[in-house]
């Protein structure tokens, strides 16, 4: 339940927050249609939370829905601005830092760090693998801070989706855009097996719908997405409604468990 922002935002600012909120999971369309992975988060308990690492948390819809299922997250960011963002939306949600807390961290920082290891119960790697170079290694950093059996959510673009064949799909270094156009199922079940997972769900996302309103976002809306996106959006969801019947997948998502050792 949303609760009373407690440090007296300006007026402005309470406004673009409480807008924020209600598009949550964000302005971008894609998002919306992966989001539904949020019902399968491990559940816990107020005397056993599940212990949650969140790990490129972006605006902190999925950190945030992980604590709606009773979940203790620490999501981890490399800009600063993004974790400032996070916090100002933490206090904006009336959770506590012991409940949602947020770091400027690298993976491979927090699994070199011998107190963490063993110390989540589930990981979400939420459109970041596609972001690295090295992808089995994050994998394997991601294993050792998983507790026996624990769990990674993996969501990256579906390799074979042309929806944006259109502009530069991949770049040569890690620069913030993507260094691969995805992967095919067999492809990240596959790199998950040879690095201590075993897959155990699978589940694709987009429709027609979302395509079309996501071209619209980048070639009607352009460098205005955001306020753009917001003014219309009774009309963007009525046309991705309306187009939703035809399959038109953009995201797949694996579901992982940690191989016991030995």
């Amino acid at each position: 339940m949303l609760r009373a922002y407690t440090e007296n935002p300006s007026a402005a600012k309470r406004a673009r927050l409480w807008v924020k909120y209600l598009m949550f999971p964000g302005t971008n369309w894609v998002s919306r249609d992966k989001s539904k992975i949020r019902r399968t988060f491990l559940p816990g308990t107020p005397e056993r939370p599940s212990r949650t690492l969140d790990c490129g948390c972006g605006n902190a819809y999925f950190s945030h829905q992980a604590v709606l299922r009773g979940a203790q997250c620490l999501g981890i960011t490399i800009h600063d601005w993004e974790k400032r963002n996070c916090e100002e939306m933490r206090a904006f949600l009336g959770l506590t830092p012991e409940q949602l807390s947020f770091r400027t961290a690298r993976l491979d920082a927090l699994a070199a760090d011998p107190e963490l290891r063993g110390g989540f119960d589930q990981v979400l790697l939420l459109d970041v693998i596609e972001h690295i170079m090295d992808a089995a290694g994050a994998l394997r950093q991601i294993h050792d801070l998983l507790d026996e059996d624990g769990l990674v959510y993996i969501t990256t673009p579906d390799r074979d989706w042309q929806g944006n064949a259109d502009h530069l799909r991949v770049v040569r270094t890690e620069n913030g855009w993507h260094v691969r156009n995805g992967y095919t199922f067999e492809q990240l079940e596959r790199l998950l097996d040879e690095n201590g997972f075993e897959p155990v769900d699978r589940m694709r996302f987009g429709t027609l719908g979302s395509t079309v309103v996501t071209w619209i976002q980048h070639h009607v809306f352009g460098r205005w997405i955001d306020p753009l996106t917001v003014a219309t959006f009774p009309l963007l969801k009525l046309i991705a409604l309306a187009l939703s019947p035809w399959r038109d997948s953009h995201t797949i998502f694996v579901l992982a468990r940690k191989k016991r050792s030995g």
